[in-house]
């Protein structure tokens, strides 16, 4: 289509103010201007569609600039071209719809002079205007939106949690769990739609949530694997179903909308799946909530629900669990909120291991804000500080100034040894979630990886993954790792940790239930099909294998029996592994300690879960925020379980290992060091600081600071001794 004289001319008018515009002009305010101008009108306005709703976001009048009086008829008419998603005009008024991606992202309205309806040639120029210019009026609108929020002091809201990983982070407020209901819209009127026009919005709906779910599987496989992304591909299977696409076309037929019948055929499907005993097809039931999700939003054209690998802000969520981190891209999540858990759920762990600031324990968050709200995310303070002014936000900026300088600082140790002043070295190491975090380790000054956790590995599959699919990820981590050991915890599932292809049961008391080396024992094939991949990898470089939660002499002595039955079925079949692979036991429940000298006799390295052991020790959840204040990891008898398993491996000659949460507090450090760690692994965002606290102190004051440490008996004694620990 060709428009010239004073179309073109106009047309070139907006592409001027997208590009540029007056130092203090708005670019929206501009082209809502010269869209009235063109068109003679009155009255125009600019809304952005977000969650269902309108908002005028920019408008022009005739006899006011602010355009501060928008007349009730073109309002309602925008209305319904939102609902429709198609141009309306009615006389004097006209309203097109701007879709950007498939998806109708705002409205376009104006009002002329009583008596001048829009001809068909105005009609086809307006809704030219808005096809041309959606995308770029998209991110304007963001962008003046983000800007307004910034600049105007809406009320300061600050809300205390529990301080989970350091850092701050400044966005929108992402809810991973907001959810829509086909109650919470209005269906267009049904004398505006046949049924065949319904139906045919709601195929549409179909295919383009189809298409999304193509594109996430290929993601998901691309950088996990094929287990991942099955979820994806039986959710499409379920959106090409003969029965449920028959059901479906009855709801329309019999006169529903297309958002009510979608609603209600799914919600049927998943009450039949939760009514069944089998609990993998429960959990079924609960993944479908997310289907539903996404043909609402497909349906409502909504802009709100990003794809989760694509959010950029303020992840805020009930709770996160360990298979929620598969489908988010952590390089564009500024920082993480939750309503539950602490500082050693698992879920804290994930955001210290990606270097995310996060704050949990913030009850009644998602109540108190609405998605799209800044937010600053305090994980040193706990702090999430909702509609800051200027004042706060230039306070961050400074703060995030020195946060750069300090780092620059701490860079130029990252390749010198971490050894105390007076020549006792020390082996920093990094603990690992994800495959991917191998590549980054010498930037930090890793001397290794201390923890694997490969039962992320196992999330999210309808499958276990088998022997070669491990096999190739490992061998592809130590490749990476170029020469740098890594040290593989075996799959360490149950608790929290629920894998959905074991079928596992929810328990009473799950923390102290059938998990971990309990389970894995009871399915000796798993066990064996790990031992096989990574002994297979170790042809391609240095790994070490631990082994979680022992508790006794029993479970070694089944651990070692499958592990020398694995050796001999490679060596028969002519498969090269390196035969002097280190074994390690790791240290995570009471009963270990007086059995770590029979222990040691068996391995050839101990490595403490502070965690698990504070956690048992001391009776206390670490995933319940309720009882977060009793969780203390300086408590005197988790301190002198520490000195008697460093003792333990002093005498033997063996290396002790802390891969838990007190490996990187850096008052924590020269204790551990004094009480004869010798192995402190963490997160890579913290090596640098704790090399800088190695290389910084004597190791002769820090054995006598934990001599006395072993003397107190509480725990704010203990936190005064450090308090006064001198560190040159």
């Amino acid at each position: 289509m060709v428009f010239k004289d004073q179309s073109a001319k106009t047309f070139s008018h907006i592409a001027r103010a997208l590009k540029v515009s007056k130092h203090g002009e708005r670019p929206l305010s501009r082209i809502v201007q010269i869209v009235r101008e063109h068109f003679n009108a009155n009255t125009c306005s600019l809304y952005e569609l977000r969650r269902g709703s309108l908002t005028e976001v920019a408008a022009d009048a005739e006899d006011s600039p602010e355009g501060d009086h928008v007349p009730e008829p073109q309002l309602k008419l925008a209305e319904l071209a939102a609902k429709q998603g198609e141009a309306a005009f009615e006389g004097d008024i006209g309203a097109v719809p701007l879709v950007y991606q498939e998806k109708t992202v705002g409205i376009l309205a104006l009002q002329k002079p009583p008596g001048n309806d829009f001809p068909p040639m105005e009609r086809r120029f307006l809704e030219f205007i808005a096809l041309q210019v959606a995308g770029a009026i998209q991110s304007l609108t963001i962008a003046e939106r983000a800007k307004s929020e910034i600049q105007e002091d809406r009320g300061v809201m600050v809300i205390q949690g529990i301080a989970v990983s350091t850092g701050f982070g400044i966005g929108p407020a992402l809810f991973l769990h907001a959810g829509i209901t086909s109650a919470g819209f209005a269906e267009p009127d049904p004398s505006l739609h046949s049924t065949k026009k319904e139906w045919e919005r709601l195929e549409s709906a179909l295919r383009k949530t189809s298409e999304d779910l193509a594109v996430l599987e290929r993601s998901v496989e691309s950088d996990f694997s094929k287990n991942e992304s099955n979820i994806f591909n039986s959710h499409r299977a379920i959106l090409s179903d003969p029965d449920f696409l028959k059901n479906l076309k009855m709801e329309i037929d019999a006169g529903q909308g297309a958002l009510k019948a979608v609603g209600e055929v799914l919600q049927a499907f998943m009450h039949s799946l939760a009514e069944t005993k089998s609990s993998s097809i429960k959990e079924t039931s609960v993944d479908l909530e997310e289907l539903r999700q996404r043909l609402f939003e497909n349906l409502m054209g909504m802009e709100s629900r990003q794809e989760k690998e694509n959010w950029s802000g303020i992840l805020v969520a009930k709770s996160i669990g360990p298979s929620d981190t598969m489908r988010l891209d952590a390089s564009k999540l500024l920082g993480i909120v939750t309503m539950t858990g602490g500082p050693t759920s698992h879920a804290a762990i994930l955001a210290r291991s990606l270097g995310i600031p996060a704050v949990m324990g913030a009850a009644g968050i998602m109540d108190k804000i609405s998605p799209g709200s800044l937010l600053i995310v305090d994980g040193d303070t706990g702090e999430v500080i909702a509609n800051p002014g200027p004042s706060i936000l230039q306070q961050y900026e400074i703060l995030e100034e020195k946060r750069v300088a300090d780092l620059v600082t701490l860079n130029t140790i990252a390749y010198e040894p971490a050894v105390t002043m007076d020549g006792h070295p020390v082996h920093l190491e990094a603990n690992a979630s994800f495959a991917t975090d191998v590549k980054r380790l010498r930037y930090f000054g890793a001397e290794g990886v201390g923890l694997f956790r490969t039962e992320f590995l196992f999330f999210k599959g309808k499958e276990l993954p088998g022997e070669t699919e491990q096999f190739e990820i490992y061998r592809r981590m130590i490749q990476d790792a170029d020469g740098l050991p890594i040290t593989f915890r075996i799959l360490d599932a149950g608790g929290d940790k629920l894998i959905e292809a074991l079928h596992m049961e929810k328990e009473e008391n799950p923390i102290l239930g059938y998990r971990s080396i309990r389970l894995t024992l009871s399915k000796p094939e798993i066990l064996k099909t790990q031992f096989r991949a990574l002994l297979r990898a170790s042809a391609f470089g240095s790994l070490k294998i631990l082994i979680p939660m022992i508790s006794g002499m029993e479970e070694v002595d089944a651990i070692e029996g499958i592990l020398a039955g694995v050796r001999k079925e490679l060596s028969d079949e002519g498969i090269p592994y390196d035969p002097k692979i280190p074994f390690g036991l790791m240290i995570e429940v009471p009963s270990a300690v007086p059995m770590a000298p029979l222990l040691v006799q068996h391995a050839d390295f101990l490595s403490i879960g502070t965690n698990d052991l504070t956690q048992y020790t001391l009776a206390v959840d670490r995933n319940n925020e309720r009882v977060a204040p009793f969780f203390q990891s300086l408590h005197p008898a988790v301190l002198s379980f520490i000195s008697q398993i460093a003792s333990v491996g002093l005498k033997a000659k063996k290396p002790v290992g802390i891969c838990g949460e007190m490996a990187s507090d850096p008052q924590i450090i020269p204790l551990l060091v004094g009480l004869g760690v010798t192995h402190l692994s963490m997160i890579p965002s913290c090596l640098l600081e704790a090399k800088k606290i190695i290389r910084g102190m004597n190791y002769e004051e820090c054995h006598e600071m934990a001599r006395q440490t072993l003397q107190a008996a509480r725990i704010d004694e203990v936190k005064t001794i450090l308090a006064n620990f001198r560190r040159y």
